[in-house]
């Protein structure tokens, strides 16, 4: 069925090729891989070994075959037919990846050289490689139903709305019966999918989870938790919370010079303020004047600030070229002593700037 696909794939591309033909003088040559890049996920190294199938096209007007592969690592076994493949046919290239060398992320570059192009094309295989610990009871030591993970709290760091984020768990079994995943998942939002592999993990053994996060679907700006409960199968049903965190920024394409000069502009009076010294009985307010310095308008998506002792009042969140706003915070510095720094984040729809955050200093007495 992949093959079929990369079939059609490839047809749509030479389909394209000869209608652009005239607003394209330089077409592509060599061959065409249907991925120069492929994840192959969690690996563990107790399960069966994973292969990644990498399916090219003879574009060229003779005969090609492979002269060489060569691999950065010898983990990396690559297999291939060493036939000449005709004009406009599919070829079909394997790498098995071998899990026994140190664990983490991976990244191995395979390089094809062919005599179409001697200098070669460069495939990539990533996963992660999970490796088997000494003692999986202290290991995976947090245990929701008999199933132990190794961290309480999941953190996805930075994401961008533009691409979706894929996290790898592993887990431990620690039941005396075989589980899988529910296929239907009352509890989880839209913006994140689960899936399992294998698909039933077996007593006693491991699995990895590959959550799916999608920062777009999201629809959310700034730092972010969310506890979801996934539901397994096995002789009941039973449910395992997890508790995944992330920090969202909007993604905005880079801009071109000459168009740099036409967008929103965020602009704030104060980048750093120093409140002196303070006594922890009285609150204390200040105004930040936000001022949208761009030829467009200028739109606050959200503000975040860092404690829920400093609050904010803003009568606006839609600025036109040159309009200017004040926003009013209190600092309640009540239960506080020494030096202490707090902070308001601004995220905006000014491509250059699109996060801002204003640091404000105290010396609480």
């Amino acid at each position: 069925m992949k093959y079929i696909v990369f079939l059609l794939n490839v047809g749509v591309i030479m389909l394209s090729n000869i209608l652009g033909v005239h607003s394209q003088e330089v077409g592509q040559e060599g061959l065409i891989w249907e991925n120069n890049l492929i994840n192959i996920g969690g690996v563990l190294p107790e399960n069966e070994v994973k292969v990644a199938d990498y399916y090219y096209l003879n574009q060229t007007d003779s005969n090609a075959y492979i002269k060489e592969v060569i691999t950065d690592c010898g983990c990396a076994v690559v297999a291939y037919s060493a036939d000449t493949l005709a004009p406009n046919k599919v070829g079909h290239l394997q790498v098995t990846f071998d899990p026994e060398t140190r664990g983490g992320t991976f990244s191995k570059m395979i390089l094809v050289k062919t005599n179409v192009k001697p200098s070669g094309d460069s495939l990539f295989l990533e996963g992660v490689n999970i490796h088997y610990p000494e003692n999986p009871e202290d290991h995976y030591k947090v245990k929701h139903n008999g199933l132990g993970f190794v961290f309480s709290q999941n953190n996805f760091g930075t994401l961008y709305t533009n691409k979706p984020k894929i996290k790898f768990l592993d887990f431990y079994n620690f039941n005396d019966f075989p589980i899988q995943l529910n296929l239907k998942q009352d509890s989880i939002p839209p913006f994140i999918k689960v899936k399992m592999e294998p698909a039933l993990v077996q007593r006693n053994s491991r699995g990895v989870l590959e959550i799916e996060y999608d920062p777009a679907s999201r629809e959310d700006l700034g730092f972010l938790r969310d506890s979801v409960l996934l539901s397994f199968l096995s002789v009941d049903r039973f449910n395992v919370p997890l508790h995944l965190m992330a920090t969202i920024h909007e993604y905005f394409p880079p801009l071109p010079l000459s168009q740099v000069d036409e967008v929103p502009k965020l602009s704030i009076d104060e980048m750093e303020i120093d409140l002196g010294k303070i006594s922890a009985e009285n609150v204390v307010s200040r105004i930040l004047t936000l001022e949208n310095t761009g030829p467009k308008t200028l739109n606050i998506r959200k503000i975040v600030t860092n404690c829920g002792c400093l609050t904010y009042e803003l009568s606006a969140k839609d600025l036109k070229a040159g309009e200017k706003v004040d926003l009013v915070f209190s600092f309640d510095p009540k239960g506080r002593k020494g030096i202490d720094h707090k902070t308001i984040t601004f995220f905006s729809n000014d491509p250059l700037t699109p996060t801002k955050t204003v640091v404000i200093k105290s010396r609480i007495r």
